[in-house]
């Protein structure tokens, strides 16, 4: 618990600890009304007199954690914090969490009612944010109080007045709609958790352009044709003219690459109007993935969109046009010691980034940084009218209509071009290594079980054939302060001595390239790459069906995932579709990213057609109506 004297130095603190590159597990800040208030209602411990207090909690390995908990103390103080509490027992922790968690209840004894808004705005504009608040607030004639997500820059102020007065009412919804355009100018959002509903069907104006708007609401076609699902909600009617002010700069298409993509733009206009079919390619790394084009298509790459926009490094974010590669991306990044925590298979660095969003491409750090999809804000992409669609933003918590992002996210160029990307960055690590050793499979697969149930705190665990032998070699992963890895290392050393492995060794690697990418080119190499997908306790048994059936050579493991990323020299028809079965058994499903034509002309790489494919045929449908996106490249051969 760190107490202010003052509400601005609780935001600065705020914004300082974010701009550091620490993210605590939990940020939350309280002022002096709702301190007052959960005092009365709960007797929690926080100090009456405080102007604003933050709750701040940190987890992860117990030998870094003083460490990020000081250097979180040294910035409360530098920015006029008067005191610092730590929970000294489980019960006092309860007891601070006791009172964040009643806050909302407790404001009962404020007013009547109270309005609470729920805007995002990048985190180290929080004080402004609170400023703006407390002016627009004031202005309208109301009192307000402030409980909040500080650590997403997730805003709660609650205004506080009487319904019962229908001046007050009308008042209070105004000062709303001005604190959500206050928070739009500043890059933020209309909603981090809340959703849009009624109240705010409107404001979906302020983030969104009426196309926007008009391509999210037609979605609704594929998932709810009769419109039986909450009818009349979260879409304004946009025939009417908008009677509120600027949109979201980042909805404007003015900035150094907006040509670019006006100009492809109207080339897939073109393409629309003659019905010719298109392929979006970024490198060209993964050109041939997918199912034969149905159809004879032009190339359309994105390498004119090769530039970062805005690289916002005390806020971690970024945005680039979709045709940088992974590697500008790091290079850029580096000065800020930061990193996209990206390791792409096949290709890794040389993968565009737009590409990478486009496959949903990642390494088996997932376990710990996540796919591209969740370290996706925002994108824009082309539809197949030629349209320019924006979807997300550049905030941390965005509720604000249809999740379109992650609906094209991973969509392969089938529903549209992406053409740029804003995606969170992450402090790089100080320490990236990682403990080996030497077993069979199954020994694999039983320690991977029990690393990834302890509190170890692994970034990956994954195995690869030793030498191409019948042994494997186990890798466990660590990243992240210099004495915690220090301090995993030697515990995973530990447990593999318990064992029967052997040839224990414990090696460095480099952040940004990984341990794997060796045997990511290796596996590229061969004319048939197989990825399979499992429950991860499953894992080792779909690369025993691959080891199987497809005389595979080489493979990676990827426990923490439930992936197998094989390479083979040769597979065929009955190997190919018993692999696809075995996998459904499995509970999983095979996919081959890369294979030749005339094996393609007889398969679908995708496995034989699934009920739940219909759905994404209505969405490509909608979003691409006359299939010019690599026609035919999709699961089913649409």
């Amino acid at each position: 618990l760190v107490v202010y004297y003052a509400v601005d130095d609780a935001a600065r603190s705020v914004a300082g600890i974010i701009a550091a590159g620490i993210v605590p597990a939990t940020l939350e800040m309280m002022d002096a009304p709702i301190i007052r208030a959960v005092e009365d209602s709960y007797v929690c411990g926080y100090p009456r007199d405080a102007a604003a207090v933050l709750i701040i909690e940190v987890e992860g390995p117990a030998e870094g954690l003083e460490k990020q908990a000081g250097r979180i103390r040294e910035i409360c103080t530098a920015n006029g914090c008067r005191e610092v509490r730590d929970a000294a027992s489980a019960e006092e922790r309860g007891r601070l969490w006791e009172g964040r968690r009643g806050a909302f209840g407790a404001v009962a004894r404020l007013a009547p009612n109270y309005l609470v808004n729920d805007c995002t705005v990048p985190r180290t504009l929080l004080p402004k944010a609170l400023a703006q608040v407390a002016e627009i607030v004031k202005r309208h004639g109301f009192e307000h109080g402030n409980v909040f997500h500080a650590g997403d820059g997730n805003l709660h102020p609650l205004i506080l007045f009487d319904s019962r007065d229908p001046d007050q009412l009308k008042r209070v919804h105004e000062a709303g709609w001005e604190i959500m355009q206050a928070c739009v100018a500043l890059g933020g959002t209309i909603s981090g958790e809340h959703g849009i509903g009624l109240e705010k069907m409107e404001a979906m104006r302020m983030v969104f352009s009426d196309t926007d708007i008009e391509t999210q609401r037609s979605l609704q076609e594929a998932f709810d044709p009769d419109r039986v699902l909450n009818p009349g909600k979260m879409f304004p009617d946009t025939s009417l003219p908008f009677a509120f002010k600027d949109q979201a700069a980042w909805v404007r298409t003015d900035d150094a690459l907006s040509a670019v993509e006006k100009r492809m733009a109207e080339d897939v206009k073109q393409a629309f109007v003659e019905n010719r079919a298109l392929t979006p390619l970024g490198g060209g790394s993964l050109a041939d993935a997918g199912n034969l084009p149905a159809r004879p298509a032009t190339s359309l790459r994105t390498n004119a969109l090769d530039r970062i926009i805005e690289l916002d490094a005390p806020n971690q974010y970024f945005t680039s046009g979709a045709g940088i590669t992974l590697a500008a991306v790091q290079e850029a990044l580096a000065p800020h010691n930061q990193w996209l925590p990206l390791r792409p298979a096949l290709g890794l660095l040389r993968r565009t980034i737009g590409g990478i969003a486009a496959t949903g491409a990642f390494g088996p750090e997932r376990l710990a940084y996540g796919a591209p999809r969740e370290l996706l804000l925002g994108l824009r992409f082309i539809d197949g009218r030629g349209r320019l669609i924006n979807a997300g933003g550049k905030v941390v918590k965005n509720v604000a209509g249809y999740d379109m992002t992650r609906l094209v996210a991973g969509s392969a160029g089938t529903l549209g071009l992406i053409t740029r990307v804003t995606m969170k960055t992450a402090t790089r690590p100080e320490r990236c290594a990682l403990v080996s050793a030497c077993g069979v499979p199954e020994a694999c697969g039983s320690l991977a079980a029990q690393l990834l149930g302890s509190s170890i705190g692994a970034v990956f665990a994954a195995a690869a054939p030793d030498d191409g032998g019948e042994i494997w070699r186990m890798y466990v992963g660590f990243e992240g302060f210099g004495e915690a890895v220090a301090a995993q290392l030697d515990r995973a050393e530990a447990l593999f001595e318990k064992t029967d492995f052997r040839s224990v060794r414990v090696e460095d690697y480099d952040v940004l390239t990984g341990p794997f990418s060796g045997l990511y080119d290796r596996i590229a190499g061969f004319p048939f790459v197989l990825r399979t997908a499992a429950p991860p306790d499953r894992a080792g048994r779909a690369a025993a069906v691959l080891r199987q059936q497809a005389a595979v050579e080489t493979l990676l493991v990827d426990f923490g995932c439930g992936r197998v990323l094989a390479g083979s020299r040769d597979l065929n028809d009955a190997s190919w579709h018993e692999i696809v079965q075995r996998l459904r058994e499995l509970a999983g499903h095979a996919v081959l990213e890369k294979s030749p034509d005339e094996f393609k002309a007889r398969n679908d790489v995708f496995g034989p057609l699934r009920p739940e494919w219909d759905l994404m045929h209505r969405v490509k449908d909608i979003l691409d109506p006359k299939h010019i996106f690599s026609p035919g490249k999709m699961p089913g051969r649409v």
